[in-house]
């Protein structure tokens, strides 16, 4: 994209002034040299990749749609190359620079030719780099605040297990403590609306974190700007436009909805086998949801089941008793509430009990609430209506073949000509104490059933006296057979460093009949075969090797470095792009690769902002599979969802001496 005089200037601005600016602030800067329209002004922002907008809360500026306090972030796709630090990478779009050196201070910087990484932006390949994406115009120190509000890998996440957990512990659900490779710090201050402020039980101050800051040797001016710098990435990663080719209002979320996000029940929790145990990111509680009322500390409500009841019933917006929960504002007298759920079902396997179904109704003329699908005019389901609204909680989507959409931003179903307008509300299935006992243990039963039974499905090169209908077991491969000299092979065709010490095979008969069913879903919805790829994960933390083993991956509850390309699990088509926590502190000495079976279906280039594969089209609710870097020739793959895993092989091995 040619980008003019205009854009390089405002960008330049924006990274001189620590990467952002408010659009009053911008404006002002720029009035300085030129006489420049807001209309012109917010085309010229609107219509450039490089900026990613976030609305502000007052009134619109004439001739705009923007207001004085939008906040405008210089954005940009380059980053570090991620293999230059390896030296496995010669060539390619990314930058070839030493990784402290961005970060204000490299050991070796008053003697930079001692450094193995280069320090010089002005090299040949930065350079083409620079100017392709047309950044010439900036200084180092411009540049450095422009990658470190854009490349996730530079900085440390926030940790999320920290940001859970009831207060009693400073370190939250976290843990490692004191070793904890990620930030311990309020995730809503990061996404900039922690209510809470000097009260709140998470930390607000980064110098709390020195110990771990300390080993990035950040420049003063970054550490001066830390919390914009994080605010920013935050900005740029919920941006809803995929290329940020234009701007879509971002709004933040409410608490409802954070904690919807945040505060996932953790289903193998209530069927009492979380093999995560600790570490698990999802709460642990005994019911698919969970009522609670903020009073310096999140409590209990002690008639949490009959709460739930009324909630599920659309026809109800507050509670019953002397001190009613409004579900609209979800607030009880002057205190916050929130609800806790299991994930939406829509989300999970069809046989994946104690998620949470979400129902869709509609106010209907008669003042009746209506469930979607109900009716033979309906032609949107609840099922369909979930689908778009995880998606996209801020769309406005068609409604059947008529002029109606559905706004779920203001929660109404509204015609275009006659400008009637409907109520709608998502409340979910009632299930009681009694109904999650007798489910859990109608499954146990089940299991119980199939222990002893073969299943037919079990592929032929498994080991048959070694298996099991409940949990798994690990067989080790013999160096000699076919098996471990193709896994081998695969392995050590990138991994050149790697020493393979043994290989084991993961049998687990329920994830292997899951993923079968799953493949034939893909097959069935695409129409096509559901491309099975062999694919490498290296996991750092040792201790969640068994459950994974059991319980497949899950997202959340094991590190990743940043989530460049979405919100799941990072795959390699190379066994030597596959380590994604690159803050690891594992002392063992030897290393765990997982060869996982992996069905990507049809996929398309991912976001930050995913945390599900968008639809194929904007006419069907039907999605892409996962998400790729680069969908001509991917070497990683975003998977979303758990059952299109099967970890097959656990690969140990060392590095070569």
């Amino acid at each position: 994209m040619s980008l003019s005089k205009p854009h390089q200037k405002i960008v330049k601005i924006l990274c001189s002034n620590n990467g952002s600016l408010l659009y009053q602030q911008l404006r002002t800067t720029i009035s300085k040299s030129d006489a420049v329209s807001d209309m012109y002004l917010t085309m010229t922002l609107r219509g450039c990749q490089l900026f990613t907008i976030v609305p502000g809360t007052g009134g619109e500026i004439s001739e705009s749609e923007l207001t004085l306090d939008s906040r405008i972030i210089a954005t940009t796709a380059i980053r570090l190359c991620k293999d230059y630090s390896s030296k496995k990478c010669e060539d390619c779009d990314q930058l070839h620079l030493c990784r402290y050196f961005i970060l204000g201070h490299c050991k070796y910087s008053e003697q930079s030719d001692t450094c193995k990484y280069s320090h010089d932006i002005h090299s040949l390949h930065n350079w083409k780099i620079i100017r392709l994406n047309q950044l010439q115009d900036l200084d180092m120190n411009e540049l450095r605040f422009l990658l470190l509000q854009n490349d996730p890998s530079l900085l440390p996440e926030v940790c999320l297990h920290y940001n859970r957990g009831n207060g009693d512990s400073p370190f939250g659900g976290c843990s490692h403590k004191h070793t904890c490779n990620k930030l311990h710090i309020c995730s809503y201050l990061i996404s900039g609306n922690c209510k809470y402020g000097a009260e709140c039980r998470r930390s607000h101050n980064f110098s709390d974190s020195s110990a771990l800051l300390k080993k990035f040797s950040l420049d003063e001016n970054v550490m001066r700007n830390l919390l914009l710098i994080y605010q920013n990435r935050n900005h740029i990663k919920q941006a809803l436009s995929p290329a940020g080719i234009k701007a879509v209002p971002t709004v933040l979320p409410t608490s409802s909805q954070q904690n919807h996000d945040t505060e996932e029940i953790c289903v193998y929790y209530i069927r009492k086998n979380c093999s995560f145990k600790d570490k698990c990111v999802r709460v642990h509680f005994s019911l698919p949801y969970r009522w609670q009322i903020y009073k310096g500390t999140w409590q209990d409500f002690p008639n949490v089941e009959e709460i739930e009841m009324e909630f599920c019933d659309p026809k109800n917006s507050t509670s019953s008793g002397p001190r009613p929960i409004n579900f609209e504002t979800m607030m009880c007298e002057s205190h916050q509430v929130r609800r806790l759920s299991t994930a939406s079902s829509v989300t999970k396997h069809p046989h994946y009990i104690l998620t949470t179904e979400w129902l869709w109704y509609m106010n209907d003329m008669f003042g009746k609430w209506t469930e979607y699908g109900s009716q033979d005019d309906m032609h949107v389901t609840s099922a369909d209506l979930e689908n778009v609204y995880l998606a996209n909680n801020n769309a406005e989507v068609p409604i059947g073949e008529f002029n109606e959409t559905l706004s779920f931003k203001e929660m109404i179903q509204k015609d275009k000509f006659s400008e009637s307008a409907h109520e709608v509300r998502r409340r979910p299935r009632f299930i009681s104490k009694e109904d999650v006992e007798r489910k859990v243990e109608s499954v146990r039963s089940q299991l119980r059933k199939a222990s002893s039974c073969e299943s037919k499905s079990v592929p032929d090169y498994w080991d048959k006296s070694a298996l099991t209908s409940i949990g798994y077991t690990r067989t080790q491969l013999s160096p000699l057979s076919n098996e471990y000299k193709k896994i081998q092979s695969l392995f050590e065709n990138s991994m050149k460093t790697g020493n393979i010490q043994k290989i084991d095979r993961i049998q687990n008969l329920g994830l292997w009949e899951i993923f079968q069913w799953q493949k034939e879903q893909i097959k069935k919805k695409n129409h096509a075969d559901a491309d099975e790829r062999l694919l490498f994960h290296e996991v750092t933390d040792h201790s969640i090797i068994d459950a994974i083993c059991y319980q497949n991956f899950d997202w959340g509850s094991f590190t990743q470095s940043g989530t460049l390309f979405g919100k799941g699990t990072y795959f390699a088509v190379k066994a030597s792009n596959a380590n994604f926590d690159l803050h690891s502190d594992s002392t063992a000495n030897f290393k765990i690769m997982f060869l996982a079976r992996v069905l990507v279906g049809k996929f398309t280039k991912g976001h930050p902002s995913y945390d599900r594969p968008p639809s194929q089209d904007v006419t069907s609710f039907k999605p892409y599979d996962s998400c790729v870097d680069c969908v001509d020739n991917p070497s990683l793959f975003v998977i979303f969802e758990k059952y299109h895993i099967y970890p097959e092989y656990v690969i140990q091995f060392s590095n070569k001496m």
